[in-house]
């Protein structure tokens, strides 16, 4: 590999960085493309370490395309990664996601719901009765209603990502279990990759989907990007009463509080908090205990009993500028490209992302979404993008 020369390289194997390669090799790039990722076993990689939701309710017309052509892909997803007969196993389960709405809140959701619903989403407005017959369990009486995305649902990240990685290789794709340690910029334009053992890769095409690391592949090519690595905990519960039904991904009024079921009837729930940035994998027993599970018991009364199973702690990229991913080119380093900063959206908009960044990277245009106000140059020119409907 010493010396070795491919027209693109990307930097991050997850699933944005493995939805690009896909992308590119199944649209029949005329191009060698080689992923670079630092961590084998993938066990501290955002996708990995994700919840694994997927929905339509955005308040931005650019998200919810997004996340209907992502959409999309999910729900045949195991027969489009199909490898030798071998489907993939995405697990995609559409048990909706319900988002709950007060007094502060309504008027905002009913704002994004008129605007999802002229945009084709499965989305429904829910009084409290209708939240009841969903979630019978829950405590409504400080709701004023609901939003119900019926098309939303959870899936596997580790299935999807090895899914697009397995695809990836089978069409031609390269995987490189180094990391990236120097980036060679000659004359304004990328030359090279120099990982921690001493491999160089000559690229025309660099693309950075390091995720919560973004911002440090992006100091290697003199770029400073804006963002920040976050940690977000998930906990799985194990109530002592069992719903004799499923739940939906309920998002409480505040947008913090979320809880959904997993395997077996358990409760897989966490709560954001203000955190320092940082690269942060411990994740906080008492936090679940003193605030996540009064939170829970308070929304669904009869979750305040029983027996917490584990917690784990992952990153988000959050981009502190407007929280909306950075796609496309980055600065002004001529073959430079990024897909970053997807504050915790990366799994649900992978599809679509890989599909865009392979047409950019081919054509030098957007044909299936248009991603240009994601561009890096919008930190310069002030247009900032904001979603409502972060949760």
């Amino acid at each position: 590999m010493k010396g070795k020369v491919y027209d693109i390289v990307i930097i991050g194997g997850g699933v944005i960085g493995s939805s690009i390669a896909y992308n590119l090799v199944n649209d029949g790039v005329d191009a060698s493309v080689l992923v670079i990722e630092k961590d084998p076993t993938y066990e501290f990689a955002s996708t990995t370490l994700c919840a694994g939701g997927v929905r339509e309710q955005f308040s931005l017309p650019e998200n919810i395309k997004i996340a209907r052509y992502s959409l999309n892909i999910y729900e045949n997803f195991d027969e489009i990664m199909e490898v030798d007969g071998d489907k993939a196993h995405a697990e995609f389960i559409q048990r909706g996601y319900l988002i709950l709405g007060n007094e502060n809140n309504w008027s905002k959701l009913k704002e994004n719901y008129k605007i999802q619903k002229e945009m084709g989403v499965h989305v429904s407005l829910l009084a409290t009765d209708d939240i009841k017959e969903l979630v019978k369990h829950m405590h409504t009486e400080d709701l004023v209603g609901a939003t119900f995305g019926s098309r939303d649902g959870t899936l596997d990240p580790y299935g999807v990502m090895q899914g697009y990685i397995k695809k990836a290789k089978k069409l031609g794709a390269e995987y490189l279990y180094e990391e990236v340690k120097e980036i060679e910029v000659r004359s304004g334009k990328v030359e090279a990759v120099i990982t921690d053992k001493g491999t160089t890769v000559s690229c025309k095409v660099l693309i950075n989907a390091a995720g919560p690391y973004a911002p440090v592949v992006g100091k290697m090519a003199g770029i400073d990007l804006p963002i920040d690595p976050t940690r977000r905990m998930a906990y799985l519960f194990d109530p002592k009463e069992k719903f004799d039904y499923e739940l939906p991904f309920v998002f409480n009024t505040d947008g913090d509080l979320w809880l959904r079921h997993e395997t077996g009837k358990m409760i897989l729930a966490g709560k954001n908090i203000p955190e320092t940035p940082g690269f942060n994998f411990d994740w906080d027993r008492d936090f679940f205990m003193e605030d996540v599970l009064s939170s829970m018991a308070e929304r669904i009364p009869v979750l305040d009993t029983g027996k917490l199973i584990r917690g784990w702690a992952g990153l988000y990229a959050i981009n502190r500028m407007d929280q909306n991913a950075i796609i496309g080119q980055l600065g002004n380093v001529e073959g430079f490209y990024g897909a970053v900063g997807f504050s915790g959206r990366g799994m649900m908009q992978a599809p679509a992302v890989g599909k865009c960044m392979s047409e950019l990277i081919q054509f030098g245009k957007y044909q299936s979404v248009d991603l240009s106000c994601f561009s890096f140059d919008r930190f310069k020119t002030g247009k900032l993008v904001f979603e409502d409907e972060i949760i």
